[in-house]
């Protein structure tokens, strides 16, 4: 059994029966004397475990969450290498979820997305990433359609209530950076960039594909055909020349719905997500990329490189206590 498949199998194997309201606020920062979340936000830079286990009862923020299966999948030619060249198809699992206690139509949602991809065909080491639309939330009717990127903007305030969860969560969140990026440090910003470092000799390499007609939208494998063998010959060429010739270091990601993908309207987040009410059983988003420039994430010039296939969902209590993702310290 592969490491991506051992990984689905937990997190698929005790889901609720219904929905759980885990609370994220300051009474659960600290125990005994001991700041609980500092620990826990130092483990998370840290700690390159696909699960852990909490010694409290829930996970301190982005407590409620939902959990998928599905496919990273770099569909076009461009300049960039590692993970994002295009060709490269891998497993991932991901976690939507939102920061506060929240999860209902009428709550101010900060919502995002944490990635695990599993380039390595003989190892648990996995590479994640993590994307959000706003740091403060914001109150809507869908999350699905939210775009997310790598520096999200504040957003709002939290609610006023949880202004001071909020601003605690902020705190200790800068302050393990600071020990493990140095001057780099941002809370607000997580970097992208390691994807590109994978050699893509240790990941899964297909073809590029272009084209509606050569790449089946959810399907994970599709017979060839001499006219799509032809395409892929042609743009693996080319891929290679301009990989060659221009690799440009990726700064932000963004990631937003599909345009064909309908919206569903349910109060609570993990049912509006839940893969049953969509066409196929099955969500994407699509994956844009942009260099670094001085005036900043507004200003980013993006490019489409390839999208998130979402195939299988599960609400369950592994997905929400146990499993890990690393959070890359800027270089």
């Amino acid at each position: 059994m592969s490491a991506f498949e051992e990984v689905k199998s937990l997190i698929f194997s005790d889901p609720y029966s219904s929905l759980p309201q885990y609370e994220v606020s300051r009474k659960h920062f600290d125990v005994n004397g001991e700041n609980v979340l500092l620990k826990h936000a130092q483990r998370t830079l840290s700690s390159n475990a696909n699960f852990v286990e909490l010694d409290t009862s829930h996970k301190l923020l982005q407590a409620n969450g939902i959990c998928f299966a599905g496919i990273w999948r770099m569909s076009q030619i461009s300049p960039y290498s590692g993970l994002f060249q295009a060709g490269t198809e891998v497993p991932v699992i991901v976690r939507a979820s939102v920061s506060l206690s929240g999860t209902k139509q009428r709550d101010k949602r900060a919502f995002g997305i944490a990635i695990k991809l599993f380039p390595y065909a003989h190892s648990a080491l996995t590479e994640n990433i993590f994307l959000m639309h706003s740091l403060g939330g914001t109150k809507t009717k869908h999350v699905a359609n939210l775009p997310m990127t790598n520096e999200p903007a504040l957003g709002e305030l939290p609610p006023f209530s949880q202004l001071l969860t909020a601003y605690r969560l902020e705190s200790d969140l800068e302050k393990a950076d600071k020990a493990f990026s140095g001057k780099k440090a941002n809370a607000r910003f997580r970097p992208v960039s390691h994807l590109a470092e994978v050699k893509i000799g240790d990941a899964h390499l297909r073809p590029a594909q272009h084209t509606e007609e050569s790449t089946p939208k959810l399907s994970l494998s599709a017979p060839t055909t001499s006219k799509q063998m032809k395409i892929e010959r042609e743009l693996e060429v080319k891929s290679k020349a301009d990989t060659q010739t221009e690799i440009q270091d990726l700064h932000w990601l963004r990631a937003a719905l599909s345009p064909d993908i309908p919206l569903v309207d349910k109060d609570d987040f993990r049912d509006e997500l839940s893969l049953q009410h969509y066409p196929n059983q099955a969500l994407s988003w699509v994956l844009s990329a942009a260099n670094f420039n001085e005036a900043g994430i507004d200003k980013a010039r993006w490019q489409e490189i390839g999208e998130i296939i979402l195939t299988e969902s599960v609400v369950s209590l592994t997905c929400d206590t146990k499993l890990h993702f690393n959070h890359p310290a800027i270089k």
